[in-house]
């Protein structure tokens, strides 16, 4: 009972303390809000493109034929692609490849459908008739083209506008190559040659087959990936996490002032204020994270951008937020605990969290970021906090699909938790 009177006084203390610097609440707010605002303008336009970067794309061939060994080969020669067409030693089929994309392990599929080297192969027959028509020759049997069979091109959600230009070309190229080959070796068989007049019908001979790109989940309500969609997340927790600063300044005043001293006076009371200033720390992230919200729905797109999407499950991102907060304040608390002084404090955590910002994905994707560094970035929060928020708003994520990053964030800021409070004791023993 005295546990829970402890932390219930230490939330009041702390909301008449808030109350009394307004101030220091606001910037906790509008710094953010402004943070967002710029950086979503300024990388709307020219939201980088990927560039000489090699990526892995998956390839599943339920045709079999000349065209997807083409397209395969070609894939293989480039410098930009790591084909994975086979999981444990079996051929990729296309459920397992949406399966994967879904997960947000791979984040390029391509699918090449039965029938498409035959579809390619017909419409080479019917210029090579065309031609041969001309020429007095015989004819290839040909039928109907048929508009149903397409390659289908998956992406990730979180997949850039123009990531997705620069394959989709990429793949016509290819399926050019490939379809030029068959019609070549069409018309050889009619009349032994190439005539002139083929030149121009050649390049046509990719008629007989399209591409059909697909991103996955936008039938029900998830976002794409845009300047909005990735600054708004990544800059709330960035501010989330920013918490720290006056968290962490707060304790050591508190130290300096004696508050601490009396406070440990009073048998068990310590626990209660730590926790009860965790909880009520993490109530102002989890506002934070609100307002930062409503400043995407609202005000971004005054300023001509596309408004925030929730996604398709919202309320899965409560449990993801609240799981950012109270890491956030433990490692507030922590730092606190650790540094004797505002003057150490106050610069560490600071840079801190932006370097652990730079490594979680907040400034660029981690996908962009040299391999030794996405293992790092496994090692900031900041990259997990972001990783279930990306979930949810793009992934048509549910709450299964937060657990992970949920309990790794819980998980950090217990033991955040546990080290500052065996410290604290250990302190005490000595005096």
């Amino acid at each position: 009972m005295s546990l829970l009177r402890s932390i219930a006084a230490t939330i009041v203390k702390e909301s008449l303390l808030i109350r009394r610097d307004l101030g220091g609440l606001l910037i906790l707010l509008v710094m953010p809000a402004a943070l967002i605002i710029i950086m979503a303008l300024v990388q709307d336009a020219p939201f980088k493109d990927y560039q000489n970067i090699r990526f892995d794309l998956l390839l599943a061939d339920e045709d079999g034929g000349p065209l997807a060994r083409e397209i395969k080969q070609g894939l293989k020669q480039s410098k930009n692609f790591h084909v994975i067409d086979s999981i444990d030693g079996q051929p990729l089929q296309s459920g397992q490849l949406v399966q994967q994309l879904q997960s947000g392990h791979q984040h390029i599929g391509i699918l090449i459908p039965k029938g498409a080297s035959g579809e390619i192969a017909n419409s080479a027959n019917i210029i090579a008739n065309q031609i041969s028509a001309q020429m007095g020759s015989g004819q290839l049997p040909e039928r109907e083209s048929r508009d149903s069979v397409c390659i289908r091109l998956f992406f990730d959600p979180v997949s850039r506008p123009s990531f997705r230009i620069a394959i989709h070309s990429a793949l016509e190229q290819f399926i050019t190559s490939a379809s030029s080959h068959i019609l070549v070796q069409r018309i050889s068989r009619l009349a032994g040659g190439k005539d002139s007049s083929s030149d121009q019908k050649l390049q046509r001979s990719t008629a007989g087959i399209g591409i059909r790109e697909s991103m996955l989940n936008e039938d029900k309500g998830a976002g794409h990936i845009n300047s909005v969609q990735h600054n708004v997340p990544a800059w709330a927790i960035f501010g989330m996490f920013f918490i720290v600063v006056p968290l962490s300044g707060h304790i050591i005043r508190e130290r300096e002032e004696g508050s601490t001293l009396r406070v440990r006076l009073i048998p068990g009371a310590e626990y209660g204020v730590g926790i009860g200033r965790i909880l009520f720390n993490a109530l102002i992230c989890c506002l934070q994270f609100v307002c930062m919200c409503a400043v995407g729905f609202w005000l971004l797109p005054l300023f001509g951008l596309p408004s925030l999407s929730l996604g398709a499950h919202p309320l899965a991102l409560i449990p993801i937020v609240i799981a950012t907060a109270l890491c956030a304040t433990s490692y507030g608390y922590f730092i606190g605990s650790v540094f004797s002084s505002n003057a150490q404090a106050l610069p560490f955590a600071a840079i801190s969290i932006v370097i652990l910002s730079a490594l979680g994905g907040i400034w660029v994707p981690v996908d962009l970021l040299p391999h030794i560094l996405q293992v790092v970035a496994r090692f900031s929060p900041l990259h997990w906090s972001l990783l279930g928020v990306q979930n949810i708003l793009l992934r048509d994520g549910n709450f299964k699909d937060i657990i992970q990053p949920a309990l790794i964030l819980c998980s950090l800021a217990i033991g955040l938790w546990m080290i500052t409070m065996i410290r604290q004791a250990y302190h005490r023993q000595r005096v």
